[in-house]
This record gives structure tokens, sequence and C-alpha cells, in this order.
């Protein structure tokens, strides 16, 4: 079970493969201009989120982008192997997406890591990072929002753009349902 702490989730900034719509999972493929800039943008709203530390992926389009965002802030940023993508196994570069819905969905796809076993990763690295000062921005992708979301309960799965903050709000009641409120 995730600590029932608030966090900020911000996905990294746009590559060169999210605009052409390649599954990138462990490829390490950089920022591209827009994504340099998106993050830029980030920068200019983060100092209001009073953040404390930052957990990021150790790829460098996550890294990149929580170092553009943590410009002039300077505060502690710490990598966690365990927040990076998915491996999309033999589809990573490839824009054949045809099997994601029976990956969320917990059914067996040959090739790419397991849902089930990427969300307990993901659980292993943000138990890690919820350990950091508080408030902490979580910087890392896609799939890592998609498993966050399986593990904290919600039915469904959303997609969530590239260089957007959300903040994850634990359970303020008996309904024991975790909110996700866009922008913080």
């Amino acid at each position: 079970m995730l600590p029932q702490v608030p966090f900020y989730f911000l996905r990294h900034g746009e590559t060169d493969w999210n605009r052409e719509r390649r599954l990138q999972g462990h490829i390490d493929i950089p920022l591209n201009a827009n994504g340099e800039t998106q993050a830029e943008s980030v920068r200019a709203i983060a100092a209001s989120f009073g953040f404390k530390s930052i957990a990021v992926s150790p790829l460098s389009r996550a890294r990149r982008t929580a170092e553009i965002v943590n410009d002039g802030l300077g505060l502690p940023i710490t990598e966690f192997a365990d927040l990076r993508e998915f491996s999309c196994g033999p589809y990573e570069g490839s824009t054949d997406g045809s099997w994601l819905d029976d990956w969320r969905a917990d059914r067996a796809v040959a090739g790419p890591e397991g849902f089930e076993a990427f969300r307990a990763r993901v659980l292993a690295g943000m138990r890690e990072a919820l350990r950091l000062d508080r408030p902490v921005l979580v910087v890392a992708h896609g799939g890592v929002f998609w498993a966050l979301q399986r593990l904290l309960g919600f039915a469904e799965v959303t997609h969530l753009p590239n260089a957007v903050i959300v903040r994850f709000e634990p359970p303020v009641d008996s309904s024991g349902r975790w909110r996700i409120v866009r922008g913080g």
C-alpha cells in the first residue's frame, strides 16, 4: 500500500517519439525543443507549490524535465530506478499500441514487462520517494501515472499529457478514495 500522504506528479516533457506516438519504454529518448519549453513553463509555476524535494526516473527525458523545473529552486533531486517507464520489449520504437488495453487489463501480452510486475516496481519506488522531504514532486512517465492510478484504486486509467502537474490527494473520509487534482 502507498503511504497516505499527498504528492505531486509531473510527466516529463515531450520527446520526438511522443510526437510520433512511438513507444519509448526503456529507450532513453531525450526531450525535444518543445519538451524543454514545456518544462520551462512548469518551472514558472513550480515555486508556488512549495516542493521540498524531487523524485525522478533515471531516464534522461524525466531527469532533464526535473532539472529544468528545479532551476532556481535548488531542491535535492533523487533518482529512483523503480520509477522508470515500463519495458515495452519488442514494441519499443513501434507505433503499435494495439496491445495496451489488454496489458492494462492484466491480460498476458508477450514481450513487454507485465503490468502487475510494473505496478509492484512503481509501488516500491514510490514508497522510497515518499520518504523524501514533503511535499514531493515525482517526475516520471505516462506508464508510471497509469500504474499509480491502478495502485490507488481508480477503475479506469487515464492519459496525462506531457509536462502537466497533478496532485494526488489521499482519502479524507471513509470512502477510501484518492483524488487526482490537475494543477495541484
